[in-house]
């Protein structure tokens, strides 16, 4: 079984301030909320790169201090995030998968699909390199060299965005992975970097998650830069009339307040050892 993170953000301490600036933040800085929906929590879905790259714990915390919502996040891969909002686990969707997003919305289980920020996937290798890839800025070509040298590669193997992404890339390099330099690790976007390390294999991620990671892995990248690896993050919010229980107004607020009020900023602002990792859509 996948592993599956659940964490709450709950309601901070209130600061003392005087009547003036609490009415000021109250008037400019905090979102228009109605009163039922202030109490309520936020069920999140979302993946394993959003969390591992530390994003959440930026985010989600100042959701909660603009709008007393808490957010209780429940972290897998993508597809699996998608089917626990069809289950009705969750009123909104955060995930990196633009098809299976398309999918869901189609299917009617989510209501639309809007992009929030982007980065990109990044091909990492062990420094000696054996299947001779570094420099390789077609990632198709890279994966076909990987495969040719029988060099060992670890994949998510979880029906996440970035799964679905290195399936994509060897569906398009012509190739089937399999046999013993094939690893099928099944487990979220750190572990399988980690689990890369030790075996000195490659491994596709995201330059989030890398960059969080790196100081504590002997990986490097080996391949970067190709169109075809745009990682693009959306919001999907889960439809109230297909999926009995969602907190649609709920769900709405968050998208409101993550796409155009102090989500966006908090975003942008964020940076793992002085790198900024996601970019914003323009406005």
């Amino acid at each position: 079984m996948r592993a599956i993170i659940a964490t709450a953000h709950a309601r901070p301490f209130p600061v003392r301030a005087t009547v003036a600036v609490l009415a000021f933040a109250a008037a400019v800085l905090l979102p228009i909320v109605p009163a039922g929906a202030r109490a309520a929590d936020l069920r999140l879905a979302t993946t394993h790169t959003l969390s591992d790259s530390g994003l959440l714990d930026a985010v989600l915390p100042a959701f909660t201090r603009d709008t007393g919502i808490r957010v209780r996040s429940l972290v897998a891969g993508t597809g699996q995030a998608l089917k626990m909002a069809e289950r009705g686990d969750a009123d909104l969707v955060w995930s990196h998968s633009p098809v299976d997003e398309e999918k869901f919305v189609a299917a009617g289980f989510g209501t639309r699909r809007t992009v929030v920020m982007t980065n990109a996937f990044v091909l990492l290798g062990p420094r000696n390199d054996p299947a001779k890839v570094a420099g390789e800025r077609d990632a198709v070509v890279a994966m076909r060299k990987i495969a040719a040298a029988k060099a060992r590669f670890v994949s998510r193997a979880d029906e996440s965005g970035t799964h679905r992404k290195e399936v994509a890339l060897w569906t398009s390099a012509g190739v089937r992975p399999e046999g013993a330099w094939y690893i099928a690790a099944g487990v979220g976007m750190g572990a399988t970097m980690r689990i890369a390390d030790e075996r000195a294999a490659y491994v596709l991620a995201d330059e989030a998650t890398f960059a969080a990671l790196k100081r504590k892995l002997d990986l490097a990248i080996v391949s970067a830069g190709d169109p075809r690896l745009l990682n693009v993050y959306a919001v999907t919010p889960v439809n109230p009339a297909k999926v009995p229980g969602v907190d649609a107004p709920v769900a709405a607020l968050f998208i409101d307040w993550l796409t155009s009020g102090n989500g966006r900023a908090v975003i942008a602002g964020y940076k793992v050892g002085g790198e900024a990792v996601f970019r914003l859509p323009a406005p």
